[in-house]
């Protein structure tokens, strides 16, 4: 038998708890109600340099032929940018950002058309922060899931034809 330990805590739970006192279960919601709205107000904050820390690494990537690491950032952004979407209420951007995280995943060069693809993704990522289309959109969402398969699919047509 391996050796092993038993390891007992200097202090219980119940005696880091207060058995009285606290905020009742409707002050507890209501605190929660309100750090979530904080979060909410700072998120669009968030959002703002999410998408321009975004544009920047597209722009240098017109600019240079960029290294994988290069859009492994880029990828990393938008996958950012996915997670806080659709936490805080914007749907759409996280549809958007999860088209060109798929469309990033594993590349490790690009060339015009494809910085193309990236661009409109971007657009369509502060279209929908600057019209704040929050909330599920399906019949939107749905049309432009589409629109950017589509991109992403001709895209990768024209890459397997040319070779």
């Amino acid at each position: 038998m391996a050796d092993s330990s038993i390891i007992r805590p200097r202090r219980h739970i119940s005696q880091k708890v207060p058995k009285r006192g606290g905020p009742t279960p409707e002050q507890a919601i209501l605190r929660a109600l309100n750090a979530a709205e904080d979060l909410m107000e700072s998120y669009q904050g968030w959002a703002v340099d999410d998408l321009a820390d975004l544009w920047n690494k597209f722009q240098a990537a017109e600019q240079h032929q960029v290294s994988k690491a290069e859009i492994d950032s880029m990828f990393d952004v938008a996958h950012e940018i996915r997670g806080q979407g659709g936490t805080f209420g914007y749907d759409l951007i996280s549809k958007v950002s999860d088209s060109l995280c798929k469309f990033l995943d594993g590349r490790s060069t690009l060339e015009s058309l494809e910085c193309d693809v990236i661009k409109v993704h971007i657009l369509a990522m502060k279209a929908v922060f600057n019209q704040d289309l929050k909330g599920k959109q399906p019949e939107l969402g749905e049309q432009l899931s589409g629109l950017l398969l589509a991109l992403r699919n001709k895209i990768e047509l024209r890459k397997t034809y040319s070779k």
